[in-house]
């Protein structure tokens, strides 16, 4: 309820804000694209990140993100796996429990080991004093240190980030080795969720998953209300959300 509440009133502060942050306000620049290869060029910049290196050569911003988020993209794309009991994948799709377990564990574990790697390079980024260049008006460079642009907030989102990854990545490359069933004693309780039919009996003797997972419905709760909903702002950016504007040459 919470996060869909957050979704609920970040999308309505996006669409109804007002002076130079309207989305019919705000000030651009004069462009020839249109909605569709304004998209192509934001979902490159999201996906591939080679706008963050920049001038300055900020190459620990590059690798870190990168990392960190394809890590986390392939990991929740994994977890999609977990949510159907291994009863059902294999009727439907054919996927054995010891195939699932596999992939689990080698799919699994390598995204987040990748997705752990790039979050430490960025928590050491922001803690080590390092500066960041901001120019204005585009003729001064100022030099400022990064702590400066870190508030609690960060430092939550961070902190519950890693505990989710590392407890996360001890259950795929810690239990699962050694219990084939543990996958699938979480497809049953996560089904029984999506079900409607909460049952923690799968999970009653499990307290690591329990924290995992408390953790986990913490950050869904928290996402929209907080700087990770990023991602999603380019559908109400102005340069999309409006129509291209046209400019007559003779």
């Amino acid at each position: 309820m919470i996060f869909l509440v957050g979704i609920i009133y970040r999308v309505v502060t996006w669409v109804t804000a007002k002076g130079l942050v309207g989305l019919y306000n705000v000030n651009v620049c004069l462009y020839r694209d249109g909605w569709g290869s304004t998209t192509i060029e934001v979902l490159k910049r999201i996906f591939i990140f080679y706008t963050l290196p920049g001038r300055d050569r900020d190459w620990s911003l590059f690798i870190g993100s990168f990392l960190f988020h394809w890590g986390i993209w392939i990991a929740l794309i994994g977890h999609l796996g977990i949510i159907i009991p291994g009863t059902y994948l294999e009727k439907w799709l054919g996927l054995t429990p010891s195939l699932h377990q596999v992939i689990a564990l080698y799919v699994g574990g390598t995204a987040g080991t990748i997705a752990l790697i790039g979050l430490l390079i960025l928590i050491t980024r922001r803690i080590t004093g390092r500066t960041i260049t901001v120019r204005v008006m585009n003729e001064y460079k100022v030099r400022i240190p990064l702590r400066m642009f870190s508030f609690l907030d960060d430092y939550f989102a961070v902190a519950i980030l890693l505990a989710i990854i590392v407890l996360g990545l001890y259950q795929t490359l810690g239990i699962t080795p050694y219990n084939p069933a543990y996958v699938d004693i979480i497809s049953r309780w996560m089904w029984s969720l999506v079900t409607l039919h909460p049952n923690i009996q799968p999970i009653i003797n499990y307290p690591i998953l329990q924290v995992h997972a408390l953790l986990a419905m913490v950050f869904i709760a928290y996402f929209p209300w907080s700087k990770m909903m990023h991602p999603f702002s380019f559908l109400f950016m102005p340069t999309i959300a409006r129509p291209a504007i046209k400019v007559k040459t003779t």
